[in-house]
């Protein structure tokens, strides 16, 4: 008996999945080095001195800060710890995906933009939640404005090439 293998639609895109085994996810805020909003999402989540160029003035705190003064800033971890309190949540819409993708109801590709979509929108829910708080100020220096948050974006990496979604 000879078997004749016709390959389904679901059987192309596993195979797809297969061939692709370099797909990366970013998440986190995006741009140069140098820009201040990248500054900014670096500082939080390691922590760091901040050295002040000028004097200035600080309403919060009620003093002047003189130039060459060392500010300490703490590690306020708001992207590493979304992967941690969120593992298992992630790899609930992965299996779902592979499901969809199995039935022939998704794609690779749509399933990638699911996960980085979810892995953005998981972050800006997470940002600020049991971060310490500062000594010197009311309120949370991350979440204040919804500048760091609206910053963050998520990209796919298929071997080189990259999709961006999202603010980054």
């Amino acid at each position: 008996m000879t078997m004749i293998y016709k390959p389904t639609t679901t059987m192309n895109e596993l195979k797809k999945m297969n061939k692709r085994k370099n797909v990366y996810f970013q998440t986190g805020v995006f741009g140069s080095d140098d820009s201040e909003i990248v500054k900014i999402a670096a500082i939080h989540e390691f922590g760091g001195e901040i050295k002040v160029k000028k004097n200035r003035y600080v309403p919060v705190l009620g003093v002047t800060l003189k130039a060459g003064t060392i500010i300490t800033m703490p590690s306020r971890r708001w992207l590493t710890i979304t992967f941690e309190r969120n593992k298992e949540t992630i790899d609930r819409i992965i299996k779902a995906n592979l499901k969809k993708i199995a039935e022939g109801k998704l794609t690779v590709e749509g399933s990638n933009e699911i996960i980085a979509v979810a892995l953005s929108s998981l972050t800006k829910k997470e940002m600020g939640n049991g971060v310490t708080k500062p000594k010197h100020r009311e309120g949370q220096p991350m979440v204040d404005t919804g500048r760091l948050r609206q910053s963050i974006g998520t990209k796919v990496d298929y071997k080189g090439k990259t999709k961006g979604y999202g603010e980054g």
